[in-house]
C-alpha cells in the first residue's frame, strides 16, 4: 500500500506547528532517510484569532481562512490533513466541507487515547483556551469516550490563558510555565486524576515543566495516528 502525504494546517502557532513536525519525525520508524513521510506545511499566521471568533460569535472570518488554508495544502498534494490547534477544532465540520481528503479530529483522538490510558469514567483536567472550553469542544470528545472533563476556576483559567498568550508571543523558553502550577493543582482539588493540554500551547509549556499528575499531549497523540494513517 502506498504512503499518503501528510498535510499540516498550521501556523496557530508557528512553535506548536514545528513541533508536530518534529513528533511526526521522531516517531516514524525508519531505517534510512527516504522512509520518512512526505509531510507538507502550510503555517498561516494570520489565521485569525479563533478564541475571540468564538466569544463574539463572529466566526465568518475564521472559516474563510481555515478552509482556504486547507485547499491550499489539498491543491498541493495533500492525502490526509491534521491541525495541531486545539481551538480550531471548533470549525472542524467546516474544514472537511471544504476538501475531499481526510482531516483528523486531534480531540477526539486524545479522549480515545485518554480513555486507553486512564480507563472508563476517568475525570481529566482540561487546561484550553476560554474558546475551546466555550465551544465544548473536550466536553464533548471526552464524554463520547465516557470520560469527564474537570475545568479551573477563574483564577486557574486566567493563569491557563496568561501562559498561552506569553508562549504565543514570546516562545516557550521565555515564558513562566510555574504559573500553570494553580491551575493545575485547582483541577486536581476538583477531583481530575490526570491533565490534558487542550492548548497546544499548553503542550510546549508542559512539555518544558512536568505537572505533578500524568497528563496527556494532543500533539503526541495527532503526530502518532498522522502517521498510522499516512503508513496504512
Amino acid at each position: 500500500m502506498s504512503e499518503k502525504v501528510i498535510g499540516i494546517l498550521g501556523g496557530m502557532g508557528p512553535e506548536s506547528t514545528a513541533a508536530l513536525y518534529e513528533e511526526i519525525i521522531r516517531r516514524t520508524p525508519i531505517h534510512r532517510e527516504q522512509d520518512h513521510l512526505r509531510v507538507l506545511i502550510d503555517s498561516n499566521p494570520k489565521v485569525p484569532d479563533r478564541t475571540k471568533a468564538l466569544l463574539a460569535g463572529d466566526t465568518a472570518a475564521v472559516v474563510a481562512a481555515l478552509t482556504a488554508t486547507a485547499r491550499n495544502l489539498e491543491r498541493a498534494g495533500a492525502e490526509l490533513i491534521g491541525m495541531p490547534c486545539n481551538t480550531a477544532h471548533a470549525f472542524l465540520a467546516d474544514i472537511r466541507a471544504a476538501v475531499r481528503v481526510p482531516v483528523l479530529d486531534m480531540p477526539d483522538e486524545t479522549a480515545r487515547a485518554a480513555r486507553g490510558k486512564l480507563g472508563e469514567d476517568a475525570a481529566i483536567g482540561v487546561l484550553a483556551t476560554d474558546g475551546t472550553l466555550r465551544a465544548e469542544i473536550y466536553h464533548r470528545a471526552l464524554a463520547r469516550h465516557g470520560l469527564r472533563p474537570v475545568l479551573p476556576g477563574v483564577e486557574g483559567q486566567e493563569a491557563v490563558m496568561a501562559v498561552i498568550g506569553d508562549v504565543k508571543r514570546n516562545g516557550v523558553e521565555s515564558a513562566d510555565l510555574g504559573v500553570l502550577t494553580p491551575a493545575v493543582d485547582d483541577v486536581v482539588r476538583r477531583g481530575a486524576g490526570a491533565v490534558l493540554a487542550g492548548c497546544t500551547e499548553i503542550s510546549l509549556a508542559l512539555a518544558r515543566r512536568h505537572p505533578s499528575v500524568p497528563w496527556l499531549d494532543p500533539l503526541q497523540v495527532l503526530a502518532r495516528r498522522l502517521i498510522e494513517e499516512a503508513r496504512g
